[in-house]
């Protein structure tokens, strides 16, 4: 009498689309909500103005718009006078750059994950580079303290809603783990946008538990 051996191939599936990601940040932002009830500090919504750390010199061009311009626009890092990319601001216990938007990563995502479903009619997945570093005295994780998120140009914002989420992101800034100081690390944020409030648009980077608002306006180049 003989046996016969079986054997078992294991494979590796490829990655869902992580359905919970924008779930677990909605969840992070309701817990700061509290904090966020009990501060004494009111602060402009179009920024305050942003503390700029240093240039990378990608764009080849100053931080913001400067001279008469600047005068009439606001400080660099308000709305109304974002600041370029490649620009390196403190925000909290960080300093954070953005990079060279891709106005649209469509191609980009569906190669990352073959489950990943393209943007809703009239939408397309914009995606930027985010380059971190942790300057407090403790520990934090990137994701988690800052708020980034998508101002378009009908003033609208997108990045929390059931409609923004791009999938499985290429490199995403929230596989980024905690970070002691002087640590520094990069990830891609994306954020499914309509078409029509692209162009024109900007990226809002804020402290997700700061009891004062001070948030920050990127330019997308």
């Amino acid at each position: 009498m003989t046996t016969q051996a079986t054997t078992s191939v294991m494979t590796t599936p490829s990655r869902r689309p992580r359905a919970g990601r924008a779930m677990v940040r909605a969840l992070v932002a309701g817990l700061a909500l509290p904090l966020a009830l009990t501060a004494c500090t009111v602060s402009d919504p179009d920024g305050d103005g942003a503390t700029v750390v240093g240039q990378s010199g990608q764009s080849g061009q100053p931080a913001a718009a400067d001279g008469a311009s600047a005068a009439a626009d606001g400080a660099p890092g308000t709305r109304r006078n974002p600041v370029l990319a490649g620009t390196t601001v403190k925000i909290g216990d960080w300093q954070v750059a953005l990079g060279l938007t891709n106005l649209n990563a469509n191609d980009q995502v569906a190669a990352e994950n073959q489950f990943n479903a393209p943007p809703a009619t009239g939408r397309q997945f914009v995606l930027v580079p985010v380059q971190v570093t942790y300057t407090g005295t403790e520990s934090g994780t990137a994701w988690v303290n800052l708020s980034i998120k998508f101002y378009g140009a009908g003033g609208n914002t997108f990045g929390g809603g059931p409609n923004d989420s791009c999938g499985v992101v290429p490199h995403d800034l929230i596989e980024l783990g905690e970070m002691f100081p002087g640590a520094n690390g990069s990830g891609n944020e994306c954020v499914s946008v309509p078409a029509d409030q692209v162009a024109g648009g900007a990226w809002i980077v804020e402290e997700s538990f700061a009891l004062d608002d001070n948030r920050v306006f990127f330019a997308l180049k």
